[in-house]
């Protein structure tokens, strides 16, 4: 590759397509070079400076046989692969993950795209997002997709976002690990340079000027893109405002995110991949190292993706709007936090603005037991209103009028505990359905027989609040309200509201306002969901979960309503019988039903604890709920007991505190039940800790495992293969 210095001489953009088509003409004083570029790129060049051009040909230069450099590099536009891996709350195993390439926009596929995310943003104002161009008739049109000419009736080809200006600059992410039904394009960001000036709201109405010069140096805004003139032709006065424009901060002008992927923190990784590109190409102008980025969204109060990635509430502006910055500089650092420190109102929110609402009314004050629960099926099976035809067909086969009578659950045991998971397994007609309805009409305490057990015991606490959904008969209402409306009506706060449809992957602000009926069979059943939980349950039972979501939307829905699970201690008992949605859901216990049983599937957890007895048979009794060790320990969950090399039940790992006096233990001698004067001798000088444990489970019968040499305390529990001869 050769290098050379060149000057610029000039650069060649034409209006209708100069988003995707330059040049820029160099001259190192012996030859002239036309390079092709995008035109959104080589407005930026300045006539008459220096740069550094690399070749790897001399004639006929392309778009990709050159790099261009200024102070940084310039040219091919910047890419990079990502790689966002989604764990699992639980145990921090990979569940799946995303592969994304994020890269500048460069062609009219690109901006084509960017058009159709755009009509996701909730800050589009216009019906029609996109101007487009006909090369034959020169005319323009609007439009959010390419329409025909009017006039020749070929397709007219993209011109600009008319929300954008000359200006903005695009990054797109293209999904490179998707399915063949899954979108290509997953979102976009687009760049712009910091608004011309901006005042500050205080609590009392007042308003303070130009506040970002009481915060940060004033040369960092000195030279901003502001147009000038407001009668005269708008592409030539941006044209001029870019030849002075520099600054040390950029501004976050959109992210979006196809709504189906908003919930597994892909908003998060399009504000990284866009940190990236800022610090290493100066976006948008290339002329000055970029120190933080700003951005003004009334949305952050509603959704906390921007905190979650990195950004920092500062103030509201002048018409009351909240800005946030994100520092990309240790120098912007200082001045934020010097900002927060030292204002008199910044010292009250302390860089904080989403505030989350949504939570269960109550967690259950403990688990709900099921047994001996007896459930029959009765039908009379009659010859009556058929035809003569269908009636000698039947007689033919030798049918005769019947009852049938059989059990549907027969001496069923089910336990759900406060905050877990619990999946429903078995073929069709097994009586999966009947389990829910049996359940809540001991719950809700109902008279209808459909509802009701013949026979059974139960323990349920006090508070339980539950919420059902059997699709075809216990249905949400949502009447003809858009649903952000229906679900306030039920939790009275807007912004909860929003925060549960975020929860169940209805994050697209236009369909907030759709009504049921209008949204598809899969929306249908997370806005479902969602009307469950701004009831603020605390169980929720749902039928047939997933069964009209796409593989991948289930995954994502599943793994929000597995942390719900965890975070807000809300119980899930949910039907399903597909596999990719159990293995994210990662349930606590899997009941199997089928034509008459009802059992819990016995399951190893990753990893076992090795206990001795009596203690071991404590624990999984669930008398014991304090394991007293010489050491913390960050595991968390469900873990195997292990004793005589076997595994006799599970417990929860909840928490791990310490050091703890003997006096403490002493006093709480009814957790832990050890012998005081073996702890004091078990102590020996060093510090105790206590595991805290919930939970028991106790197995019908131990389960032999393979134990490996080396595994002392944590074993990795592997069932014992039984040898047949």
């Amino acid at each position: 590759m050769r290098r050379v210095k060149v000057k610029l001489k000039g650069i060649e953009v034409k209006r209708h397509n100069y988003r995707y088509m330059g040049f820029a003409y160099f001259t190192d004083g012996r030859r002239d070079y036309r390079l092709p570029m995008t035109g959104t790129v080589a407005q930026w060049l300045t006539d008459g400076e220096e740069y550094t051009l690399l070749l790897n040909r001399e004639e006929d230069i392309g778009f990709d046989d050159y790099e261009l450099w200024g102070r940084v590099k310039i040219w091919p536009l910047w890419s990079r692969m990502y790689e966002k891996v989604i764990s699992s709350g639980k145990n921090g195993r990979a569940l799946y993950s995303y592969k994304i390439l994020a890269r500048e926009a460069s062609y009219e596929r690109d901006y084509e795209a960017i058009v159709e995310l755009e009509q996701y943003h909730y800050a589009s104002e216009e019906n029609y997002l996109a101007l487009w161009y006909c090369e034959k008739c020169n005319i323009y049109r609007e439009g959010n997709m390419a329409p025909q000419c009017p006039r020749c009736g070929g397709e007219m080809k993209f011109h600009d976002l008319k929300s954008s200006t000359r200006a903005s600059r695009f990054l797109v992410f293209e999904f490179l690990s998707r399915k063949p039904y899954e979108p290509r394009y997953i979102g976009y960001v687009r760049i712009d340079p910091p608004i011309p000036a901006m005042n500050r709201r205080l609590p009392d109405g007042k308003i303070q000027r130009d506040i970002r010069r009481r915060v940060f140096p004033r040369e960092w805004f000195a030279s901003i893109f502001s147009v000038k003139g407001g009668s005269g032709d708008r592409w030539e006065a941006e044209g001029e405002a870019l030849k002075g424009a520099h600054s040390a901060v950029s501004r976050l002008a959109r992210v979006v995110v196809h709504p189906d992927f908003r919930v597994d923190g892909l908003g998060q990784l399009s504000v990284e991949a866009m940190v990236d590109w800022l610090k290493e190409r100066w976006i948008p102008e290339m002329r000055r190292e970029k120190k933080a980025v700003e951005v003004i969204a009334t949305m952050a109060r509603y959704n906390p993706f921007l905190e979650k990635a990195g950004f920092v509430y500062l103030w509201d502006t002048g018409s009351g709007r909240p800005v946030l910055y994100r520092p990309l500089s240790g120098e912007a650092e200082v001045y934020i936090s010097r900002f927060l420190k030292s204002d008199p109102v910044a010292r009250g929110h302390g860089g904080r603005l989403y505030q989350p609402k949504f939570s269960p009314g109550s967690v259950l004050s403990g688990p709900l037991k099921f047994w001996g629960l007896y459930k029959g099926y009765k039908n009379e099976l009659s010859l009556e209103n058929l035809s003569e035809a269908t009636l000698s067909a039947l007689e033919a086969f030798g049918v005769k009028e019947r009852v049938i009578e059989r059990y549907v659950i027969k001496n069923g045991r089910i336990t759900l505990n406060p905050g877990e998971v619990c999946v429903v397994v078995g073929s069709s007609g097994s009586g999966k359905t009947t389990l829910l309805r049996v359940l809540w009409g001991i719950l809700r305490g109902g008279k209808d027989e459909l509802y009701r057990p013949e026979r059974g015991e139960w323990e349920i606490p006090e508070n339980v609040s539950p919420q059902i959904l059997i699709p075809g008969e216990i249905e949400p209402d949502f009447e003809e309200l858009p649903l952000i409306e229906a679900l306030y009506r039920i939790c009275r706060d807007e912004a909860m509201a929003i925060e549960i449809l975020n929860y169940v992957g209805i994050s697209d602000a236009v369909l907030y306002r759709a009504k049921f009926r209008e949204l598809s069979t899969g929306q249908k059943e997370r806005a479902r969901i969602a009307w469950m939980l701004a009831h603020r349950p605390n169980l929720v039972m749902i039928d047939e979960f997933g069964a009209h979501l796409d593989p991948s939307t289930a995954r994502r829905v599943a793994r929000r309503l597995s942390y719900l699970a965890r975070e807000k201690g809300i119980t899930f008992l949910l039907v399903t019988h597909r596999e990719e949605i159990i293995d994210v859901l990662e349930p606590a216990s899997i009941y199997i039903v089928g034509y008459g049983t009802l059992y819990r599937e016995r399951t190893l957890p990753e990893r076992g604890l090795r206990v001795m007895e009596p203690y071991a048979s404590y624990i999984v009794d669930g008398k014991k709920r304090w394991e007293i060790r010489r050491y913390p320990t960050k595991v968390r969950g469900r873990v195997g007991i292990v004793s005589g090399g076997k595994v006799i039940g599970t417990v929860e790992i909840t928490d791990s505190r310490g050091p703890v006096s003997l006096e403490e233990l002493e006093e709480n001698a009814d957790k832990h039940l050890a012998d005081m004067r073996f702890l004091k001798k078990y102590k020996d000088g060093k510090d105790l800790y206590v595991w805290e444990l919930k939970n028991a489970e106790r197995f019908p019968e131990p389960v032999e495992i393979e134990e490996r040499k080396g595994q002392v305390s944590w074993i990795k529990l592997k069932e014992r293969r039984k040898r047949h001869s």
